[in-house]
């Protein structure tokens, strides 16, 4: 039985190694495939992406069915990096279509087995939502020109590994962003953490949906350290806090954690998007000062004259809280590290 997920397990790291070259030679993309010897699903996509659109824009990129296989097969591969696509991927999530109608079930149809000639009770179920709308999220990394073209294992698997930091950072970025801006339940953080957890569980928690935590990093190592009897968790990746899936994001800003219920939080990773540039000027700052609004002059570096490749790699995803209480923040965490159980 063929296995797929293998099949495309580096499609997108030959994508970006195929497009460096391209731009360097001039050399069209399809000879680019067959002279590098790339894989099967790598070929299939660069001699597709020619003219009528770019491997640069996701939502072309999307239509290629190699490329969606491609995207999924990295997407998973993400690992414990990307909270937002470890539940997703896990099933906590409720997946629903991009850009499609959708709606929250916020109450059950209750029936029963009633003997003949007696009335029949009945239930209202309540339906909110909408469009979940697609959201695009940029990863950029500027990396050696020798190290994207270099083809052994070695320079594959740290290319590799450096998209897969970048992505996950960048989902989750825009996606707890946009979940944290849609909540409405958000309490400021006290010095009891069983209160507190117990005031974040008794606003979401329905006995009825799939529950998860979201911790900021900070949040996560005072959890795992936390010496109570009631769980313990890991302070990176996805490990299990009361029995729940926990998961630590450093898209949160300290001090914040996140309690959901994945009934009710709906969201899709649609397809990803490839594009390099060798002749980009770069602010090399997290927090770039350079923008179109309020733009600030500083130091930027060429990549023609350091020799350097700029990747993009963008998402498009999409999440939306399908109903007011489908998620509670706490903010302004500062737990002690430790706690007597």
């Amino acid at each position: 039985m063929q296995n797929h997920q293998a099949e495309f397990a580096g499609t997108i790291q030959s994508l970006v190694r195929a497009l460096v070259i391209a731009e360097k030679t001039g050399e069209p993309l399809s000879d680019v495939a067959d002279r590098l010897r790339l894989p099967a699903p790598a070929q299939r996509i660069l001699k597709a992406a020619v003219g009528a659109g770019s491997l640069g824009d996701p939502a072309w990129a999307g239509q290629l069915a190699d490329m969606q296989a491609a995207s999924s097969a990295f997407l998973q591969s993400l690992g414990g990096r990307s909270a937002f696509g470890a539940l997703l991927d896990q099933g906590i999530l409720t997946r629903a279509p991009l850009r499609s109608p959708v709606g929250a079930v916020s109450e059950g149809v209750v029936g029963a087995v009633n003997a003949e000639g007696q009335a029949r009770p009945v239930s209202r179920m309540t339906l909110s939502g909408d469009v979940l709308a697609a959201q695009q999220a940029d990863a950029i990394i500027v990396l050696s020109r020798e190290v994207v073209e270099n083809s052994s294992a070695a320079s594959q698997a740290f290319v590799s590994r450096q998209l897969r930091r970048a992505v996950a950072r960048a989902l989750d970025v825009g996606a707890l962003n946009t979940l944290i801006t849609s909540a409405t339940p958000t309490f400021a953080a006290t010095d009891n953490h069983a209160a507190d957890l117990k005031q974040l569980l008794d606003t979401v928690n329905s006995g009825e949906g799939r529950l998860a935590w979201v911790a900021s990093p900070d949040v996560g190592n005072s959890i795992a350290l936390l010496n109570d009897p009631r769980g313990t968790s890991s302070p990176e990746g996805l490990s299990e806090f009361l029995g729940l899936p926990f998961a630590v994001s450093p898209a949160l800003t300290a001090g914040t954690l996140i309690l959901l219920d994945g009934d009710r939080v709906l969201a899709d990773i649609a397809s990803l998007g490839v594009d390099t540039s060798r002749f980009a000027s770069l602010q090399m700052n997290d927090e770039p000062t350079m923008d179109a609004i309020t733009p600030t002059a500083t130091a930027v570096v060429s990549l023609w004259q350091t020799n350097a490749v700029a990747v993009k790699v963008s998402a498009l995803f999409g999440v939306a809280a399908g109903t007011d209480d489908a998620l509670a923040v706490l903010t302004g965490i500062e737990w002690p590290p430790l706690v007597s159980g």
